[in-house]
């Protein structure tokens, strides 16, 4: 590892690209064909218990005016949303809250209760340089921790619907404020937490709720860093190197399995502009369904979901899948039924029947009503197409109604935007923001959600054969 030049009280660790090393086929490559660097993989936490220490990786840095977040798949940083100045949700007091006064990040290879990036609050108020957060990690030590609860979607208080995670309470040793903070005692008396608590719990808005909006966030008590790491050890998941490696490499397999498979384009799929043509095309189908093998894109997509859609919705979370500089149509395939597959396992699905996405529901033994791995054997070439062409406007209306939003980013160009290149769906929890002058509200509507030139390849291809009807 070696180490930034800079001022003394802004010293970071630049570590190693090779999480997208490992292989061309599915990685992010920059102009010069380089392997980006993984801000979630390619960064070792280092937790050690006894000194308190740790590496965290900061995705939004000390009174920043933007909040932004890590995409898993991709790991690469990306703007969610801008703070502004609001009351307190709780109605406990009448102060108005809006930028952190510390830092927001995580500890890299580590899931949280809710699958994940586990949070740490950094304290410290070292001024490091924005550029530098795409390619540096800071160690900071541990003093504590607090449960941090959260509402999904509607109303949850006075209910039992609420998420629990634990986010771990650090600051920066190399802030002079913080040098000889090492308790949780001591960090009390250095900060004020009722006031931390209290922007925590507002600062990245509200459930929206009808006309109304509800709490979205509650902050518990701080806790000792003792009892702190006990539960962070017993509750928590550690990636180890070998566990990387057998993560990447399955899921790089399956996503090739799935490229030729299923969405690599066959001699039966294309379109038969002759008599000729056609003719042959239907003796190579018959010839498949002999062998008792899936005939068109449809039958194939529903056997390989029907056997690998746990698997795909795994790697999904994890693993980015295609190279949008090696092979274009391969990626842009993976990159579609990842959304597809992503939604499903979201609670939506595609009703073929109807041609329309809508909620899917559990009833109250825990059952969903829609099963893809089963009921995708209702959905043709023809119903594909048509969910991939409905996304766009789907995904928007989910995301004015639902905290839970959908977005495609290629290089988050956004004017707050990281600008980097990520090319990869992402989704993240955003509120309603109650503020007399919301910049959000306006930035939600001129923001691009879906990539805009739709580049999904229609399975449903209309042979020209002088009026003859091909039946798949």
């Amino acid at each position: 590892m070696s180490c930034a030049h800079r001022d003394d009280l802004e010293i970071a660790t630049i570590y190693e690209n090779k999480w997208f090393s490992a292989n061309r086929e599915h990685a992010i490559e920059a102009s010069d064909s380089r392997a980006v660097p993984h801000l979630f993989f390619d960064v070792d936490p280092q937790f050690v218990k006894s000194e308190r220490s740790a590496h965290v990786v900061i995705t939004t840095p000390y009174r920043s005016p933007h909040a932004y977040g890590v995409d898993l798949p991709s790991g690469q940083r990306h703007y969610i949303h801008s703070y502004c100045e609001q009351k307190d949700v709780w109605k406990k007091n009448g102060d108005v809250y809006s930028r952190p006064d510390f830092s927001i990040g995580y500890l890299p290879r580590v899931l949280d209760q809710l699958g994940d990036p586990h949070k740490v609050l950094v304290f410290g108020s070292v001024n490091r340089e924005v550029s530098l957060l795409d390619s540096n990690y800071i160690k900071v030590r541990m003093v504590g921790a607090y449960v941090e609860q959260v509402c999904m979607e509607g109303n949850c208080v006075g209910k039992n619907t609420w998420l629990s995670r634990l986010v771990f309470v650090a600051v920066d040793p190399l802030d002079r404020r913080f040098t000889d903070v090492a308790s949780l005692k001591a960090f009390k008396k250095t900060v004020d937490w009722e006031k931390v608590k209290s922007q925590i719990e507002n600062m990245d808005g509200r459930n929206p709720l009808g006309d109304f909006v509800s709490p979205g966030l509650r902050v518990r008590p701080l806790i000792g860093y003792a009892e702190a790491f006990a539960y962070f050890k017993k509750r928590s998941i550690y990636f180890t190197p070998s566990e990387l490696k057998r993560v990447q490499k399955g899921c790089h397999k399956l996503y090739e399995k799935f490229w030729s498979d299923v969405g690599e384009e066959r001699p039966e799929d294309r379109q038969a502009k002759t008599v000729d043509e056609l003719n042959v095309k239907l003796k190579l189908r018959e010839e498949i369904r002999l062998k008792k093998l899936p005939v068109g894109f449809s039958s194939r997509l529903r056997v390989f979901t029907e056997k690998y859609y746990p698997e795909m919705k795994t790697c999904e979370k994890f693993v980015y899948h295609g190279n949008i500089n090696q092979n274009p149509e391969k990626f842009w395939f993976l990159s579609f039924m990842g959304i597809f597959y992503r939604l499903h396992a979201n609670g939506y699905y595609f009703d073929c029947g109807r041609n329309i996405w809508e909620r899917n529901y559990v009833d109250e033994n825990g059952k969903a009503y829609y099963n893809i791995s089963k009921d995708i054997v209702g959905c043709s070439n023809k119903s594909i197409d048509m969910a991939m062409k409905a996304l766009p406007g789907f995904i928007k209306d989910n995301n004015t109604a639902m905290s839970r939003k959908f977005r495609f980013i290629d290089y988050d160009t956004h004017p707050f935007g990281t600008h980097r290149k990520i090319y990869q769906w992402t989704s993240y929890k955003l509120g309603k923001f109650e503020c007399t002058e919301d910049p959000n509200s306006v930035i939600q509507t001129k923001m691009i959600f879906s990539p805009e030139d739709m580049p999904w390849k229609e399975k449903d291809v209309k042979d020209k054969s002088q009026g003859a009807k091909l039946i798949y």
